[in-house]
């Protein structure tokens, strides 16, 4: 591959490097030698600088074009591989025994507390977990606390839980009438409704500004109304489509989340569109479908072996909405990038099916007590599959402080929706 270089009005050519695409200018063309070597500052790849010799002998330097070009070095690069873009991958290094020892210790603690230390223990758990993940050889940093979860809760619990248990348990206490208690209902739906969507986002907006990497902390800049508005709007028309707009809606969801993450003063960014699992979701829909009526079918007909029909519904059903799975996570993230690297994900559904089958059979054989096993198996193998294609400019990033509420933490732990797997 042969990279051709140009001139400018100073007399210095631009050279591209054949392998991570790095621009460079070299100067003083007169003192190089017909073919002199050189080397990639960035990513160490050799590549020739190579005089061509002009058509006209006494033609000016500066009105010659493709004077020199910048070839790779046939030594540094065998094959065709060598000129791909560089390649940066996340690993997980937990072990299942060491966060079993810290569970049954958070279990004891807890017990012995009437359930206090849960929020130190979970901060303890998250900060082992984050310590084990490493990107690019370096690991991450959680610096969250029990303190601020517990906090986060208290304050949680005064914005939703207790007018959600008032309006909910009103008609218990209270003699109220027919129509008051209806509207109290609805209150506590709609109270329930905005719980989610304002747990989601603020949740993600403390724990990136709890998470560091190379010293460098995360951040989330969203807004909670424009999530609320993004949120009622699309389970608004995916109940008007009866559910066909729901790939759409999920898409501008994780757009939401992953465009308004920052690394520093660097911004993440997603290009994905939900045409891009419409197909996939059609199809594991119709399916469900399908099968969902054909079990109906059976059972209302009474045939002999209408039973037998149920296991369609695990041994069908389970493997198709794993294959969507994996094609939504492998879609969104090689849709997100940072600068000018785009992120890599080789999922499979054949891996993730082997993934979740292997967990179950852990957990059902050792009634529950391999979770630890299961929690570093997903990590490692989410967080593997994971890899970060093209030049990165880290000098560019710069830390920007941001400071976040942790009500939102808080309210991921009100009624325990588990959002701590969230993108």
């Amino acid at each position: 591959m042969t990279t051709a270089a140009q001139h400018d009005e100073t007399s210095a050519a631009r050279v591209t490097c054949h392998r991570c695409l790095s621009h460079y200018r070299v100067h003083a063309l007169e003192r190089l030698s017909p073919a002199s070597r050189s080397s990639c500052p960035t990513c160490g790849a050799r590549f020739a600088v190579v005089e061509t010799v002009p058509a006209d002998p006494g033609q000016d330097w500066p009105n010659q074009q493709d004077r020199l070009s910048s070839v790779p070095d046939p030594s540094s690069t065998p094959d065709a591989t060598a000129s791909m873009p560089p390649s940066i991958r996340a690993s997980f290094h937990g072990m299942g025994g060491t966060l079993l020892g810290m569970h049954v210790v958070n279990v004891c603690l807890t017990l012995a507390t009437l359930g206090g230390y849960h929020f130190w223990a979970k901060a303890k758990i998250r900060r082992y977990l984050f310590s084990q993940t490493s990107f690019a050889g370096d690991r991450f940093v959680y610096h969250g606390t029990g303190k601020e979860l517990y906090q986060g809760f208290l304050k949680a619990m005064l914005i939703f839980g207790i007018p959600y248990f008032f309006l909910t348990a009103a008609h218990t206490f209270l003699d109220l009438p027919s129509w008051i208690d209806g509207l109290s209902q609805a209150l506590a739906g709609l109270v329930l409704f905005l719980y989610v969507p304002v747990a989601i986002v603020n949740a993600r907006r403390y724990r990136c500004t709890r998470t560091s990497w190379r010293g460098i902390r995360f951040s989330f800049r969203g807004r909670t109304a424009d999530f609320l508005k993004l949120y009622f709007r699309g389970w608004l028309f995916t109940v008007l489509t009866l559910g066909t707009y729901y790939p759409y809606f999920q898409t501008q969801r994780q757009a939401f989340l992953h465009s308004h993450t920052y690394f520093g003063n660097q911004r993440f960014r997603f290009t994905g569109h939900g045409s891009g699992v419409m197909i996939p979701f059609v199809v594991t829909l119709f399916a469900t479908y399908a099968v969902l009526g054909l079990c109906g079918l059976a059972l209302a007909l009474q045939l002999a072996n209408a039973g037998l029909t149920l296991l369609l519904m695990p041994f069908v059903l389970g493997p198709l909405w794993i294959w969507l799975l994996g094609q939504k996570q492998r879609y969104f993230w090689n849709h997100t990038s940072f600068g000018e690297a785009r992120f890599s994900s080789d999922i499979t559904w054949q891996r993730l099916f082997t993934l979740y089958l292997g967990n179950l059979g852990l957990l059902v054989t050792t009634l529950g007590w391999a979770w630890p096993w299961v929690t570093v198996r997903n990590a490692r193998f989410f967080i593997g599959t994971l890899s970060l294609q093209g030049p990165v400019d880290l000098d560019r990033v710069l830390q920007d402080t941001t400071d976040a509420s942790v009500t939102g933490e808080g309210l991921s732990n009100l009624l325990d929706t588990g959002f701590d797997m969230d993108s």
